[in-house]
């Protein structure tokens, strides 16, 4: 779900989602994590603008949703 909504909606390119990519290095500035935020909500997955931009790289990312996907 993730990487559908990062490669669809916020036009990240597949080669930008390593898991040691920084958010930055991938696309990711404050506005797309705040728009990341509603979309994730919009799949059900509230985690908060400010928890999101607390991560570093994109596998920090996955894991946050992940950890959030499970606790639902």
């Amino acid at each position: 779900m993730l990487k559908d909504i990062l490669t669809g909606h916020l036009q990240v390119g597949e080669q930008s989602l390593r898991p040691e990519a920084s958010l930055e290095d991938a696309g990711l500035d404050s506005l797309a994590i705040a728009e990341l935020d509603l979309l994730l909500a919009e799949h059900g997955v509230t985690i908060g603008e400010d928890r999101l931009a607390s991560v570093t790289t994109v596998g920090a990312l996955d894991q946050l949703v992940d950890k959030h996907l499970a606790g639902r």
